[in-house]
């Protein structure tokens, strides 16, 4: 009997740590609590709108001209036997730029001076004969027709024996200086190109459709030039009164003011024109729309982003301005990509 209790409290006992493991391995594995996991809210950036100033323009582009680009020709034709200026200098009215061989026209000067003075003696004689009796009228006529003639063909020589020396038409600075000592001069091609470079301007070929805003805003549009950093102000000077049929395109020139130094004719330029001003508006800035033009508001007691398609009073690049209706409204600024309508937020 003995014997027999032994081996059923050795069976007992091996059966009460295999149940007490299987109670075990079922509480904490079979039957462990589920983690419930919560994904943290989405982290949004709020702000009310701001009141800023807002201008409405028109972005274009174009290049600089100079307002009288002016090419100095020689009137006679020769060997340039000087050449005094270069590209880039700055030379005054009257400045003599070039010389033309002088010799040829210096031989008709005196070849005409020659006749006139002939012709000159032969009237003078005749017109005394006249005035005494002893000539007829034909004879003082044809005297004094004859010494007009060659007064002013020796007046002419004169002329162009001065033409010889090629001074400057205008002050300015030279922009173009093509040719050079020893070269052929001639009317059909200038030798040098002159421009005032505190004149500046800008022709614009501007969409048809904006035909109508500009010219009912002319005086009041004020534009701006940029290149590079550079920036000037600039006002329009004429609007052409029709728009071209092949390009659907009409010229406005703008006039360009206050230092220019940092502007040259050829120079590629932005220009904003700008036509209408709001002042102290009601803005947000661009960002803040999604790029379908909607925005999200956060509703503080629900504490969730509210869709809403804003309609816009009028933009910029930069900023949008809203109905006064949204003043004290805070809008996601930042985040706003990346909640959908109603959802719960995080607002800092």
């Amino acid at each position: 009997m003995g014997r027999k209790a032994g081996v059923f409290f050795r069976w007992l006992i091996t059966l009460l740590i295999i149940g007490a493991g299987l109670f075990l391995i079922w509480k904490f594995i079979i039957n462990k609590p589920k983690d419930v996991y919560e994904s943290p809210l989405a982290s949004v950036k709020v702000a009310k709108p701001y009141r800023a100033d807002l201008d409405q323009s028109l972005e274009l582009t174009g290049y600089i001209e100079a307002q009288a680009m002016i090419p100095v020709v020689p009137f006679v034709q020769g060997t340039i036997t000087g050449y005094y200026a270069k590209a880039g200098d700055y030379v005054n009215e009257g400045d003599v730029l070039a010389q033309i061989d002088s010799e040829p026209y210096e031989l008709q000067a005196k070849q005409a001076e020659a006749v006139y003075l002939a012709a000159e003696a032969t009237f003078t004689r005749v017109s005394n004969l006249y005035k005494s009796g002893a000539a007829t009228q034909q004879n003082y006529d044809e005297a004094k027709a004859q010494y007009d003639a060659y007064k002013a063909q020796y007046e002419l020589a004169n002329v162009q024996l001065g033409y010889a020396t090629v001074t400057a038409p205008k002050s300015g600075t030279i922009l173009m200086a093509s040719s050079a000592e020893g070269s052929i001069g001639t009317s059909t091609s200038p030798l040098y190109v002159i421009a005032d470079l505190d004149k500046l301007q800008i022709n614009l070929n501007v969409p048809e459709r904006y035909f109508d805003l500009i010219n009912k805003n002319k005086d009041s549009i004020k534009a701006i030039v940029f290149r590079d950093g550079a920036e000037a102000s600039a006002v329009v000077d004429t609007i052409a009164p029709y728009v071209s049929p092949e390009s659907k395109t009409f010229k406005v020139t703008l006039k360009l003011e206050g230092d220019v130094s940092q502007f040259r004719p050829g120079m590629f330029v932005k220009i904003s024109l700008i036509y209408k001003t709001y002042e102290n508006a009601l803005v947000l800035d661009q960002s803040t729309r999604n790029t379908d033009g909607s925005a999200y508001w956060y509703d503080p007691e629900t504490q969730t982003a509210r869709y809403v398609s804003l309609d816009v009073v009028a933009s910029d690049n930069t900023r949008f301005i809203i109905d006064e209706k949204w003043k004290d409204t805070l809008f996601i600024v930042d985040g706003q990509g990346m909640v959908l309508d109603g959802q719960k937020v995080n607002a800092r």
